[in-house]
């Protein structure tokens, strides 16, 4: 046997390759691995596989997804493709709310009607009355009809989106580096593509119907309210911009809460799978207390995150209504004021009753809906991040896939895991054909490493590897995969 040549100035633990000429010349290089016991307390930890260290338990992604408008922009433009639909869900929900926002106001002239017999020798109107009845019977009949025709329709474009979304989620995680999936633990990336998309799916069928309802019966209501008196809509008017710095303060604050819940979800999981694939391990060596232990610490940082959330967007709901109940009191007085003066008729006011307990409704699922919509923005943004991960380096076509001899040679090769930290420093070695060599070293000195980079599963930092004088960088990864065996 015969020692290859050592990589200079290396930071770490040396290799040591050594050759033997007893193996069969059938092109193929055999790559034995040896760890020293000792050193097993510095090996930086691994995400399931020998591939790679990992020095971060949660995601580190690339490009961060940007801040709240930017990610609601991003998420709703994916209902780009079903833009016919959704403008059908538009028209439905207009005619819906038109109908529901004219049918207080029937009433109110139903009620003039029976005011006006009371008080009128030829007595009331019967007629007239029940013709009114049926035109707002109708029109609530028609707008509950629209809503479902709405909800069906925005059931099938949500979980369209959603079915894409997975998609690219799933040709995504196809296209990542290995070097990506070594830094994330895989029960976060599991948690990503499942609860947080689930998560997605359910704010959007939740909220977009209900948000899109809620802004025009405001709309539509005040319309109408203007209509009838603009005094009181001026008072009606007075809890708007309330409500609004309300929700915004509040929602504000639950945002961060949200994201550290749905983050510390992805970091439970990530435990919990580790933990049931290595369960023998565990058991083995009677670590379940040191298993415990972080689980617990995971647990209660979840447990605080979510109360926290809910708690703080929970807030937003029960303070609306306080303010609705003080406009209620105030058109109430108002209202009898001007009837008294003979400004209004008794059933123009229970119409604006109406209108104002419908106007503060709608703010109220508005409130409500931010708080959803809180938690389905904090899961889009962990899952865009996903899809924002920076993608392996794209194939170099080529023509020649002539059979491998076997000669393989590092020339220069500098690698790092993390810049910060080199591993790998102008290594320089050559495998001849037919030759058995066993690289040996400490954990952690870069054996596994120089396995990942011969197949390609991490790009070089400087030098380069060749096969057969071939640089491997120009070769397409699935021919020189399948001239290689990597046991583990």
């Amino acid at each position: 046997m015969s020692t290859t040549e050592r990589a200079s100035n290396r930071r770490r633990e040396p290799l040591r390759a050594e050759r033997a000429n007893g193996a069969e010349g059938n092109g193929h290089t055999r790559v034995a691995e040896a760890e020293s016991e000792e050193a097993v307390a510095i090996k930086p930890p691994m995400a399931n596989s020998a591939a790679g260290p990992r020095w971060g338990s949660a995601g580190m992604p690339v490009e961060r997804a940007g801040d709240f408008g930017t990610v609601t922009r991003r998420l709703l433009s994916r209902l780009r493709r079903e833009r016919l639909r959704v403008a059908i869900v538009i028209v439905l929900a207009f005619a819906s709310v038109t109908m529901l926002v004219l049918g207080p106001k029937i009433l109110g002239d139903a009620t003039d009607v029976v005011v006006r017999g009371v008080f009128s020798p030829a007595g009331i109107d019967f007629g007239k009355l029940h013709r009114t009845l049926v035109v707002a019977a109708t029109l609530f009949i028609l707008s509950s009809l629209l809503a479902y025709t709405l909800s069906f329709i925005l059931a099938g474009l949500v979980q369209r989106t959603m079915f894409r979304l997975r998609a690219d989620v799933e040709d995504k995680l196809n296209r990542l580096p290995l070097r990506y999936v070594d830094r994330n633990e895989r029960g976060d990336l599991l948690s990503r593509v499942t609860n947080d998309i689930d998560n997605i799916a359910q704010t959007l069928q939740q909220t977009l119907s209900q948000m899109l309802t809620a802004t025009l019966t405001v709309l539509g209501i005040l319309v109408v309210m203007v209509w009838i008196s603009w005094l009181l809509a001026l008072v009606a008017l007075v809890t708007v911009p309330l409500s609004f710095w309300t929700v915004r303060v509040i929602a504000g604050r639950s945002k961060s809460k949200f994201m550290q819940q749905w983050m510390h979800t992805g970091k439970l999981n990530a435990q919990v799978e580790e933990a049931f694939t290595g369960h023998n391990i565990v058991k083995a060596f009677g670590r379940q207390r040191e298993v415990e232990a972080p689980f617990r610490t995971t647990n209660e940082q979840l447990y605080e995150a979510s109360f926290g959330a809910q708690f703080v967007s929970g807030i937003i709901q029960p303070t609306m209504m306080v303010i609705g109940n003080l406009n209620f009191v105030a058109i109430a007085v108002l209202g009898g004021l001007r009837v008294t003066a003979g400004a209004m008729t008794l059933g123009g006011v229970q119409a604006f009753i109406q209108y104002s307990r419908q106007f503060t409704m709608p703010l109220n699922q508005l409130a409500s809906m931010a708080n959803m919509f809180q938690s389905g923005i904090a899961s889009a943004e962990r899952v865009f991040e996903l899809l924002d991960a920076e993608e392996q380096t794209p194939e170099i076509a080529t023509a020649s896939t002539p059979v491998p001899r076997g000669r393989v040679e590092f020339e220069h090769v500098s690698f790092a895991y993390d810049p910060a930290k080199p591993l790998i420093e102008d290594l320089s070695l050559v495998v001849e054909p037919g030759r058995t060599v066993a690289i040996v070293g400490p954990t952690g000195a870069g054996k596994t490493t120089l396995v990942n980079l011969l197949m390609r599963f991490y790009e070089l930092d400087g030098g380069r590897i060749t096969i057969d004088g071939e640089d491997i960088a120009e070769m397409p990864r699935q021919q020189l995969r399948s001239n290689m065996g990597m046991v583990l």
